[in-house]
């Protein structure tokens, strides 16, 4: 009974959190963080109930290894993206008091370091956890609740980046075109020609 109270609770304040924002959103019309933030309740959800019922089919008892295996070693690159990016924004994004992670509270385009390489790395290492869980876990629910969340964090980036060529104009329109949204292999290969103009 403990462990369901607490997988309740749990689960009440990722979506208490993530509802502050998708109001606070919806309020200033930034439909970007809308998505991306019920992108983010619906991945947290989906780790609580997997840590807390892995006995009610949200791990395959008799799932591939491999599969797992392979989650687990994305959840590296995932939270080097996530991470990364929050580092990067709060150090070079010059965010507004109290705002400090919410794109809407950069003051400034960050196109360096892992913003260099692709125009949404923390989206982008939400998809990537998004399908590590799915690989873990191996269950109907976190294949339907995962894609729902990579959905999101699509649909969120794209309208992320609408709502920064609003905000910033020109300079994101030439950020666009220099770097790619989340095609991450693309990216370090435009980074590498420009470290390198001479090849």
């Amino acid at each position: 009974m403990y462990k369901y109270i607490l997988c309740v609770a749990i689960c009440a304040a990722i979506w208490i959190i993530n509802g502050k924002q998708i109001a606070r959103s919806a309020r200033e019309h930034i439909t970007g963080e809308i998505y991306n933030h019920t992108g983010l309740g619906i991945f947290f959800t989906l780790l609580t109930i997997g840590y807390f019922f892995p006995e009610a089919g949200m791990y395959a008892p008799a799932g591939a290894s491999w599969p797992r295996i392979v989650g687990l070693v994305l959840y590296v690159p995932s939270a080097f993206l996530v991470f990364g990016a929050m580092i990067q924004l709060k150090r070079k994004g010059k965010p507004e008091a109290g705002d400090a992670l919410a794109p809407h509270g950069t003051t400034v385009v960050v196109d360096t370091g892992i913003y260099g390489v692709v125009r949404h790395p923390m989206w982008l290492g939400m998809v990537i956890w998004s399908v590590a869980l799915m690989l873990v876990f191996q269950s109907v629910l976190s294949v339907v609740m995962g894609a729902v969340a990579i959905a999101c964090f699509r649909i969120g980036s794209v309208k992320e980046d609408r709502f920064n060529v609003e905000e910033f104009g020109d300079a994101y329109r030439e950020y666009m075109k220099r770097v790619p949204m989340w095609d991450f292999l693309k990216g370090l290969r435009r980074r590498a020609d420009l470290d390198n103009p001479q090849h």
